[in-house]
C-alpha cells in the first residue's frame, strides 16, 4: 500500500511540475502562430492539460480497465467544472476581482454542450466500440477545424521576447511529455494496485484518483491564468480540456479493439448518476460564461461554494 501511494504522490508531484512546463513552452510556441488566447487555451494548453489523463487513460486501457477510462473522463470533466471552475472563481471573490468573458465565442459553448451529450450518450450505449471512437475522433477534429478557422488572430509578441522563448522550446516540450508519459504510468499503476489491495470498485479509483491527480494541471494553468487576468484563456482552456477528455480520451478504450474484453461486467446503470452531474455542472457552467460575456462581474463567492459542493458530492455517489 505505502508503494502504491508513493507512486501516486511522486506521479501527481511529476504532473503538476511538468505541466506547468508544458503549458509555457506550448504557448511560447504557439505564439509565433498569432493564436488569439481562446484558440491557445482551447487547443494547446488544453490539450498539455489532458496529456495526463490520455496517458493514464492509455495505460489503464492497455490493463483492460475500461471501466476506469471512463470513471477516468467523467470524474476528470466534472472536477474541471466543479472543482477547477469553483476554485478560482472563489479565490477571485476573496480577491474581489470581476471576471468578463466579452470575446467568447458563444459557439463553443454550444460546442461543449453537444459534445457532452454526445460523451453521455456514447457511454450509455457502446462505449468501447471502434465506431464509437472513431465518432468522437471525427466530433474532435470538426471542432479543432472550428476553432482555427474561426479564431486566429494578431497575437503580437515582441521581438527580443520570442527569441528569448523559442530557444530550444520545442526539445523543452518534448521533454515535458515524457515526463507527463512517466508520471501517467505512475499514477495508474498507484492506482490499479489500490483497486487490488482494497477491492474498490474500478468506477470509484478512476473518478478519485486518477481524475483528481490528472486535473491538477488545469488547477494550475487555470488559476495562474486567472490571477494574470486571463479569462478568456480559462474558458479555453477548460472548454478545450473537457472536450479534449471526452472526444479524445474516451475514444481510447475503442481504438484497442477489445470491445469484448472491456465489456465485461459494464453496466450503464451504474454510471446514470455521475452522468447527471456531469451534464448538470455542464449546463451551469455554461449559462454561467453566457451571463458574464455580457458586462463584467464580481465574481460570486456562493457560485463558487455550490460548484465545490458539487464535486465532493458526487463522490458520494462515485463510491456506491
Amino acid at each position: 500500500m505505502l508503494l502504491s501511494i508513493s507512486f501516486i504522490t511522486f506521479g501527481i508531484l511529476l504532473i503538476w511540475i511538468s505541466s506547468e512546463r508544458l503549458e509555457k513552452y506550448s504557448v511560447a510556441s504557439s505564439k509565433k502562430l498569432g493564436i488569439s488566447p481562446f484558440l491557445i487555451g482551447s487547443t494547446v494548453i488544453a490539450f498539455g492539460t489532458s496529456s495526463p489523463e490520455i496517458f493514464t487513460s492509455f495505460f489503464a486501457a492497455i490493463e483492460n480497465k475500461g471501466s476506469m477510462v471512463i470513471g477516468n473522463v467523467i470524474g476528470s470533466n466534472v472536477a474541471n467544472l466543479s472543482l477547477v471552475f469553483g476554485s478560482t472563481v472563489l479565490i477571485l471573490s476573496f480577491r474581489k476581482e470581476k471576471v468578463f468573458f466579452k470575446d467568447l465565442d458563444s459557439t463553443n459553448l454550444i460546442i461543449l454542450l453537444i459534445s457532452t451529450f454526445l460523451v453521455i450518450g456514447i457511454i450509455i450505449f457502446r462505449p468501447f466500440s471502434l465506431l464509437s471512437s472513431s465518432v468522437l475522433l471525427i466530433g474532435l477534429i470538426v471542432t479543432i477545424s472550428y476553432w482555427y478557422h474561426g479564431n486566429i488572430s494578431s497575437f503580437h509578441v515582441d521581438e527580443e521576447e520570442k527569441e528569448k522563448e523559442s530557444k530550444f522550446v520545442f526539445l523543452k516540450l518534448i521533454f515535458s511529455i515524457i515526463v507527463l508519459i512517466a508520471a501517467a504510468w505512475l499514477i495508474t499503476q498507484g492506482a490499479l494496485n489500490i483497486l487490488l489491495e482494497l477491492q474498490l470498485g474500478e468506477l470509484f479509483v478512476g473518478y478519485t484518483v486518477l481524475a483528481i491527480g490528472t486535473s491538477l494541471p488545469e488547477i494550475a494553468a487555470s488559476l495562474a491564468l486567472a490571477l494574470k487576468g486571463r479569462h478568456e484563456a480559462v474558458a479555453g482552456t477548460l472548454i478545450g480540456s473537457n472536450i479534449f477528455n471526452g472526444l479524445f480520451v474516451l475514444a481510447i478504450p475503442g481504438l484497442m479493439n477489445r470491445e469484448n474484453i472491456m465489456s465485461l461486467g459494464w453496466n450503464a446503470s451504474n454510471w446514470f448518476i455521475l452522468l447527471g452531474v456531469l451534464l448538470a455542472t455542464t449546463v451551469l457552467f455554461t449559462f454561467y460564461l453566457a451571463y458574464a460575456k455580457e458586462r463584467p462581474r464580481m465574481s460570486s463567492m456562493a457560485l463558487g461554494l455550490v460548484f465545490l459542493s458539487i464535486y465532493f458530492l458526487s463522490l458520494e455517489f462515485a463510491f456506491k
